[in-house]
């Protein structure tokens, strides 16, 4: 662009299709024994997928939950039954790219970030057997690929700058991943989740999905605000309006305020049965997504 030129259009940082991948390589083995193992566990749990193949002599170290005592009961002998491990998820993942997902301080934006996250997750599931689809998400922008094995095509709509930038359309969501997907699939939702009312979307996602995960993709200025600024013009990304504000005097407010809208959305998240963690921009996203699940640091909602 020339200098001294204007534009309503928003600058969009992206990484580049090599650039992404060589990024996710870095995350992605610390993930995937973790989706076979955690995964699995929802699928358990919701009584799919494990089919009955036979029956074993018990010897110490075998899952204890799987012996037979009705064998036990009727012969003396302990037996484990050996089940036949068939499953296959559709790993649904949704990166948020609307114009609050461009912003960011550190070194890479959130909507940086949020691709780096959507790219590991997929890298994956695919690793551990699932079938993945999504792509990014904003008003008149979705761009959704078929949930199967072409791990690719996701990345290439992650690095397609194009696809960047609008307002955010939580309002239709719904209805794009109903038409795109089926209901036993498990949704991932990349977002800073910043002006969201997760209630407009979130009761028709959680009765018709398996399970919908909210990953809360944040910047440390979405959190609070920092010191020795004075004034200075801010800029809302939705609306485009502008406004001076003495930024020492509104902080203490600015970060009571983010805590609360933070909270909200975790809450609502919780209030319908689904997960919600935040995730700060430049944190190694494989180690936070583990510790967030195992609820050892981070606070699972």
């Amino acid at each position: 662009m020339a200098s001294g030129t204007k534009s309503n259009q928003p600058i969009v940082n992206t990484f580049s299709f090599d650039g992404l991948m060589k990024e996710v390589a870095k995350q992605a083995g610390l993930l995937a024994e973790f989706f076979r193992l955690n995964l699995l566990y929802y699928q358990l749990i919701s009584g799919r997928g494990l089919e009955f193949y036979d029956m074993k002599r018990y010897v110490p170290g075998d899952d204890v939950r799987r012996l037979d005592w009705k064998v036990f009961a009727r012969t003396g002998k302990l037996y484990t039954r050996i089940f036949k491990e068939e499953r296959v998820f559709d790993i649904i993942i949704i990166l948020d790219v609307s114009n609050s997902m461009l912003l960011g301080t550190h070194k890479m934006t959130k909507n940086e970030f949020g691709a780096l996250v959507a790219g590991t997750l997929a890298y994956a599931a695919v690793d551990a057997g699932d079938q993945v689809g999504g792509g990014t998400f904003a008003k008149n922008k979705a761009n959704l690929t078929e949930a199967d094995g072409d791990y690719v095509q996701l990345i290439n709509r992650l690095t397609d700058s194009k696809q960047y930038g609008g307002i955010k359309d939580w309002d239709n969501l719904s209805d794009e991943l109903l038409a795109n997907y089926k209901n036993d699939s498990i949704i991932f939702i990349v977002s800073d989740f910043v002006d969201t009312h997760p209630e407009r979307f979130l009761p028709e996602l959680a009765s018709q999905f398996t399970k919908v995960f909210g990953i809360m993709v944040r910047d440390p200025t979405d959190s609070q605000l920092p010191k020795g600024v004075g004034k200075m013009y801010l800029k809302d990304p939705h609306t485009g309006r502008v406004i001076l504000s003495d930024v020492d005097k509104v902080r203490k407010e600015y970060e009571v305020m983010a805590k609360a809208q933070e909270k909200y959305i975790k809450d609502t998240f919780q209030q319908y049965g689904q997960v919600c963690f935040k995730i700060t921009t430049g944190e190694e996203f494989g180690t936070a997504f583990i510790k967030a699940l195992g609820g050892e640091t981070v606070e699972i909602y």
